[in-house]
């Protein structure tokens, strides 16, 4: 295993044949190209325009333009955090839009999901984790070709997938 930068991270997801699947648990995410677009939807304004949100919504047209799939797995808990209800609202249909779809995991239903890190599989080629701390800030990515790891983490998004529904059939 190996940290690598954004930069890495993007290839990643540009260089997938097929596509990836990401996973998400954790119920707040503190990253600071977040933080406009959260603040607009508390007040009931526009998304404002934003680098990151662009840039990551452009790779995803042209992934699914050319016809791999970038599936999201959301892990949710109930109550629905601000954060949560903010990225069913805005972030998850924008990018459905985009062509990535989102499903959800009841961690309620489902706690034997709940407390695992975020990680996406490429390809069943690699796995790369999204690092926080503790009060959900982004520490930096972790990446491994090993295919014990890669096997052991697609057979957890298998077992996820098999619980999961689409994020428009979900009431939070």
């Amino acid at each position: 295993m190996r940290r690598i930068d954004v930069d890495e991270l993007y290839r990643l997801y540009h260089g997938a044949k097929q596509g990836s699947v990401r996973w998400e648990g954790l119920q707040i995410y503190r990253v600071p190209w977040e933080d406009e677009g959260l603040a607009a939807w508390r007040r009931g304004e526009p998304q404002p325009p934003s680098e990151e949100s662009e840039r990551s919504l452009a790779s995803t047209r042209r992934a699914a333009e050319a016809g791999r799939l970038h599936l999201r797995v959301r892990g949710l808990r109930r109550p629905a955090t601000e954060y949560t209800r903010h990225e069913f609202e805005v972030a998850y249909p924008e990018n459905a839009a985009a062509g990535e779809p989102t499903v959800v995991v009841d961690l309620d239903e489902h706690p034997e999901f709940d407390g695992i890190e975020d990680f996406v599989v490429f390809d069943h080629d690699s796995v790369m984790w999204y690092r926080y701390d503790a009060d959900c800030h982004l520490l930096g990515y972790d990446h491994s070709d090993d295919p014990a790891l890669v096997a052991d983490r697609a057979a957890l998004l298998e077992r996820m997938l098999a619980v999961a529904m689409p994020f428009t059939e979900v009431v939070l």
